[in-house]
């Protein structure tokens, strides 16, 4: 006999009690069934047993011929059933063995309700349970993300109180700052010398002395240069430098009270010096050496009427500073011109002079 399932408040996947009180009415039906099969056999043998008795008690009969007659078929006996008594206590039992059944449903029918409160409980403390430990999980995610910060905060103080000590220990360099008289540039008249300074080396520029060898040398071309229109040659080498110069035939025209007149000449285009090597002179370090070429040069030298020009490259923008102190502590005045890379040290009619300070 199948009883309908029930719904469990707990756990869908907790084990049902419909099986066990199946297995429980099956095994009662089976225990009815064995007591009246050993009942019916019993009351079997008692009635065998009690028809051989009084069959074996029965004096002889003396055996008297009868007179022959027709045989009559005798029925068989009709087996007795059982008695009132027997009847009785089989009901009985019958009536424990069903009271029995109903005590044994009523407990599952109890064990399956105390199973549902014992399954609700237990979700109930398992759900308990769980939030306890998210929280205990949060709380330490968050005692550990608090313990992170204050070594974060600890070792960043420890690194400013070490920037503490070494700026109590820090004891800043002093530099002198070079002080000059005439901070404002002049235009250079008087006598003026030049060097160039480039690659870390100086080298002196005879500059006059090149300038002086053009112009005796430009006479023997202005014929050519009147003729072809210009006219290019070369002075030197001086000091291992080579000038290059370019004379240029030009008209001019003149108002006068007859009207306007022509007048033509020849003048100077341009120079370039072109340096035979780039290595020429001597490194700075070398120079600002007494006995140096450089020194033996600024030593033929007035400072009070000569000023001194360099010629300067990007590469050597902070060397110049070094020649400059050193000729001021001297007493020299000198101008700065600086040049691009690989550009030529020139001039011409429409240059501008040097300036110095």
């Amino acid at each position: 006999m199948r009883r309908p399932a029930r719904k469990a408040n707990g756990d869908q996947n907790a084990p049902s009690l419909d099986s066990f009180l199946d297995v429980v009415t099956n095994l009662v039906g089976i225990l009815i069934i064995l007591i009246m099969v050993v009942g019916i056999t019993t009351r079997d043998a008692l009635f065998d047993a009690a028809t051989t008795s009084s069959e074996s008690a029965k004096p002889p009969a003396l055996s008297i011929p009868a007179p022959e007659e027709a045989a009559v078929p005798q029925t068989p006996p009709t087996p007795k059933g059982p008695t009132l008594a027997e009847l009785n206590n089989l009901a009985d039992d019958v009536a424990n063995i069903q009271r029995e059944i109903l005590q044994t449903q009523q407990q599952a029918k109890l064990a399956f309700e105390e199973r549902n409160q014992l399954q609700l409980f237990l979700t109930s403390a398992e759900t308990t349970l769980n939030e306890k430990q998210n929280e205990l999980e949060t709380d330490k995610q968050q005692a550990v993300a608090q313990q992170r910060e204050l070594l974060e905060t600890s070792r960043q103080l420890d690194t400013l109180y070490d920037q503490i000590e070494g700026i109590s220990k820090y004891r800043p360099e002093v530099k002198e700052l070079a002080h000059y008289p005439t901070p404002l540039a002049k235009t250079v008249f008087g006598k003026e010398e030049h060097f160039r300074l480039k690659n870390g080396r100086i080298s002196y520029v005879p500059m006059d002395r090149l300038v002086e060898g053009m112009k005796n040398d430009a006479s023997s071309h202005l014929g050519r240069a009147k003729r072809d229109g210009t006219a290019t040659s070369r002075i030197g080498p001086m000091n291992g430098y080579v000038m290059e110069y370019t004379l240029i035939s030009r008209a001019y025209q003149m108002e006068t009270s007859m009207g306007t007149a022509t007048r033509g000449g020849v003048e100077l285009k341009q120079f370039i010096l072109v340096p035979e090597s780039d290595l020429l002179g001597e490194p700075v370090e070398d120079a600002l050496k007494p006995g140096s070429r450089f020194r033996d040069i600024i030593a033929s030298l007035d400072p009070a009427r000569t000023t001194i020009t360099i010629w300067t490259y990007p590469d050597s923008y902070h060397q110049f500073r070094s020649v400059r102190d050193d000729l001021y502590q001297i007493g020299f005045t000198t101008a700065a011109r600086p040049l691009p890379t690989d550009y030529p040290i020139g001039g011409s009619p429409q240059g501008e002079r040097s300036s110095s300070q």
